[in-house]
């Protein structure tokens, strides 16, 4: 019997989430990692049939409501289509909040800011050019001046600062701040080119004035498109000020980082908010230790071994926060060049130990794999 189903790109995050809030996932993603399987019933779709696959794995998944991962955000006819309870947006809700200039029109009507967006070319200044159904940075690029469709690009104005994560839970339009993690995006050391996501190290420390500017950032979003739920809002941290990048309306991959370190119920909330039920309260102690994740990319292409430091997590117990690997591949299959071959974890007291210790683990699992 299971309690909740999990499809996406990727559940593997998401069915620990649910293991930590006391449920049982069913999941349905393009992996079937090794790890995964040792924690839940999984069905592996196959790349040519995603994500229309996800909707066929359904036929033999238990009654239990849906939660959707990446990036079927960018897929709200198929979202439509899921004839179980929903534990996310709707699909008018993720047209609504997809569109850049909607959101970024409705967050500067309340003076937030938000980088410029342009739909043709542009002569002057640094702009981004960004793919209207991208996920995890896939197919973002600097402009250089070149010709694009505006129906299936955009340019964002270029910010500097320190991209970042924040995760709310949207609630009676309203949202709740959980928390902030940096976000690691285009490492080398992790061999993630361009802009793909490689990862989160958090929650990071807010005064006062940083958490009111995040948190009117989530209010706004949360009111202008009914967002319920937990929902990601991806940003640069100028300043001190965040400039919202991207809205993810649904569970992302940063809420695990929150979950080993401030011990939230986050699915949990989520399950209340569309169950309609009172939330849990709860009040987050200060943190012990900064948590961080980081994914590594295949250097070149590899048949994953059998033998490594990521076994011991395969074989771990009970306790979700102690594995140090996740997304582990089967043994023997292949990772083509510039794939994801697993995520490491670590934990430390400051942020900037926390991705030293990373950095130092993931170059010994390269040395491992690659030589």
């Amino acid at each position: 019997m299971s309690d909740i189903i999990i499809i996406g790109a990727s559940t593997r995050a998401a069915a620990m989430s649910a293991l930590r809030a006391g449920l049982t996932p069913w999941c349905a993603d393009l992996f079937a990692d090794a790890d995964l399987q040792r924690l839940a019933t999984v069905r592996k779709v196959p790349l040519e049939a995603y994500p229309k696959g996800l909707l066929d794995a359904l036929a033999d998944a238990p009654q239990a409501p849906v939660l959707y991962t990446g990036a079927l955000e960018n897929r709200p006819d198929l979202v439509g289509r899921i004839d179980r309870p929903l534990w996310g947006n709707g699909p008018e809700v993720l047209r609504a909040v997809r569109s850049p200039l909607r959101w970024a029109q409705s967050l500067r009507a309340c003076g937030l800011p938000c980088p410029a967006l342009a739909h043709q070319p542009m002569a002057t200044g640094r702009w981004l050019l960004k793919p209207r159904k991208s996920a995890g940075g896939l197919g973002i690029r600097f402009y250089d001046g070149q010709p694009f469709n505006p129906r299936t690009h955009f340019l964002q104005e270029w910010i500097a600062g320190l991209p970042c994560s924040g995760i709310f839970l949207g609630n009676h339009d309203q949202a709740m701040l959980l928390g902030v993690t940096a976000q690691l995006v285009g490492i080398p050391w992790l061999h993630a080119a361009g802009f793909l996501y490689a990862g989160n190290i958090g929650p990071l420390p807010l005064d006062s004035a940083a958490e009111s500017c995040w948190s009117a950032l989530g209010n706004e979003l949360a009111n202008a498109f009914h967002l319920r739920g937990l929902f990601g809002v991806d940003a640069i941290l100028r300043d001190g000020v965040p400039w919202p990048i991207e809205i993810n309306p649904r569970y992302t991959a940063s809420v695990e980082v929150l979950e080993r370190s401030l011990q939230l119920p986050s699915l949990l909330w989520h399950r209340d908010v569309f169950e309609q039920r009172p939330l849990l309260a709860f009040r987050p102690l200060p943190p012990p230790t900064i948590q961080g994740k980081a994914v590594l990319y295949a250097r070149y292409t590899i048949a994953f071994p059998g033998d490594g430091p990521w076994k011991a997590s395969l074989e771990a117990g009970a306790d979700l926060d102690a594995v140090e690997y996740a997304d582990i591949p089967h043994v023997g299959e292949t990772i083509e060049q510039g794939q994801p071959v697993l995520t490491l974890f670590a934990s430390a007291a400051t942020a900037e130990t926390c991705q030293a210790k990373l950095r130092e683990n993931a170059e010994a699992l390269d040395r491992r794999l690659w030589g």
